[in-house]
């Protein structure tokens, strides 16, 4: 990724740097992911109330995703222009994985397990092998997100109308929620724009899609920014100052704001939003003069095959279901499952990289 043809060393320099902030923030987050979903998947009720399982939900349950999805929206804008189709093609690649995904890591392994009396229903409660297929996860939502933040670039291509677009969403889509027909065929698509937790919509378009609206952005911004450490620093009081303006908002009603199923009102969404800035502005803290450090490198490379880490990491976890069972684990084994997922997760990301390779070299 380059912002121009022929960057000067100092402007190469600094854009490395800044993709390495970038590539250093979603390998944070998605070790934060990982260990939510083995939480979910595996740990116990003694597990969920303990201090790890406390602890892991105050800091992956609502941030972890939304930081992920403004992240996209940056790279929208950040990146030099690409065809419109090449764009749209890649968004519906997303949504089609996404599927593909609930079936491997959700439909089939659910299906043996309980056919071999692995695990039962009653463990699982509500879930069922055809309910997992149908689910409408972040793979999904990205794919639509990302088509919707490219064809408002592409018509709209000015910030302002981009944050017209961020606060209708934000503060319009409650107005739309759990509006259905009675027809189920199409109730079923409504769900991946308005549905709710319960529905298996983990992450409807509405309001999700506010996160990458406002991520674009950020990343035009910076895109335009002449001093990296000044471009970030300023975004971090911008970022305090959205948080001062979203907690209030969010204490008014915090039922309302801070939804449990998965559709945060308007002062969470301001919140997190603001917070976005902050964890960014941290990261490029953390990150500065620290190319050598074998952790930010690991978590770097992590962030740079962030799709292919969480295919993988989401395998493990599902077709693990047939050792361990669902929420069985006590706290000191769940912590040994997380760890063993990113090591193996990591692995299988190597292993796939190499066959790439390889396969791109005999094409070559």
């Amino acid at each position: 990724m380059t912002i121009s043809a022929s960057p000067s060393p100092q402007q190469g320099a600094s854009l490395n740097h800044r993709l390495h902030t970038f590539d250093f923030a979603r390998g944070i987050l998605i070790v934060l992911m990982v260990l939510v979903h083995v939480l979910d998947f595996y740990g116990s009720t003694e597990t969920h109330e303990s201090f790890i399982g406390s602890s892991i939900n105050l800091l992956a349950s609502w941030q972890v995703a939304a930081w992920f999805v403004f992240i996209m929206g940056m790279f929208i804008t950040y990146t030099p222009h690409q065809p419109l189709a090449a764009g749209l093609k890649r968004a519906f690649g997303l949504f089609a994985l996404g599927y593909l995904l609930n079936l491997t890591r959700g439909t089939i392994p659910m299906w043996l397990s309980l056919k071999n009396g692995l695990v039962t229903q009653a463990q699982l409660g509500s879930y069922t092998p055809t309910t997992e297929f149908f689910i409408v996860d972040i793979l999904q939502f990205a794919g639509i997100a990302l088509a919707c933040c490219l064809l408002v670039k592409h018509f709209l291509p000015h910030p302002k109308y981009w944050f017209l677009s961020a606060f209708l969403v934000t503060f319009a889509s409650p107005f739309i929620w759990d509006v259905s027909t009675g027809w189920g065929y199409i109730d079923g698509v409504l769900k991946l724009f308005n549905g709710n937790k319960y529905q298996g919509a983990m992450f409807p378009l509405f309001p999700w899609l506010a996160y990458p609206l406002v991520g674009m952005i950020f990343g035009y911004r910076l895109r335009k920014s002449s001093n990296i450490y000044d471009f970030f620093q300023k975004s971090f009081w911008i970022g305090i100052a959205i948080i001062a303006v979203g907690l209030p908002i969010t204490i008014t009603d915090t039922d309302y704001h801070m939804a449990s199923n998965m559709r945060p009102g308007p002062g969470m969404i301001i919140s997190l939003t603001g917070g976005a800035l902050v964890f960014l502005w941290l990261c490029q803290r953390l990150t500065q003069g620290q190319n050598a450090n074998r952790f930010v490198s690991l978590l770097c490379f992590w962030g740079r095959n962030v799709t292919t880490y969480y295919v993988i990491q989401w395998l493990l976890v599902g077709w693990g279901l047939m050792l361990v069972g669902a929420q069985q684990l006590p706290p000191f084994a769940a912590m040994s499952a997380m760890i063993a997922v990113m090591a193996l997760s990591h692995i299988g990301v190597v292993i796939w990289l190499k066959v790439h390779n390889i396969r791109a070299m005999k094409l070559a």
